[in-house]
């Protein structure tokens, strides 16, 4: 049985909050419209190990590949 796809409230958006408080962006990493906005960019940086910014912990492999696979499946809410 596959799993259901990732969505925002459910996987992304809690999946961020942890880093809400320590990283500046200028958008809100809780805010859906602003990470579909800019979910080819986070991913991005989170593949390529750059957010979250040292001293942060990175994300998980797991979690980078949810992510990945949120913003390949146009991003729901």
């Amino acid at each position: 049985m596959d799993s259901p796809a990732p969505s925002f409230a459910k996987d992304i958006a809690p999946m961020l909050a942890p880093y809400r408080p320590n990283m500046m962006w200028r958008f809100d990493l809780a805010d859906y419209g602003a990470v579909k906005a800019n979910a080819p960019t986070i991913r991005d940086l989170i593949a390529g190990g750059q957010m979250p910014p040292p001293p942060l912990p990175p994300l998980s492999v797991k979690q980078i590949a949810i992510f990945e696979d949120w913003v390949e499946g146009s991003c729901p809410a």
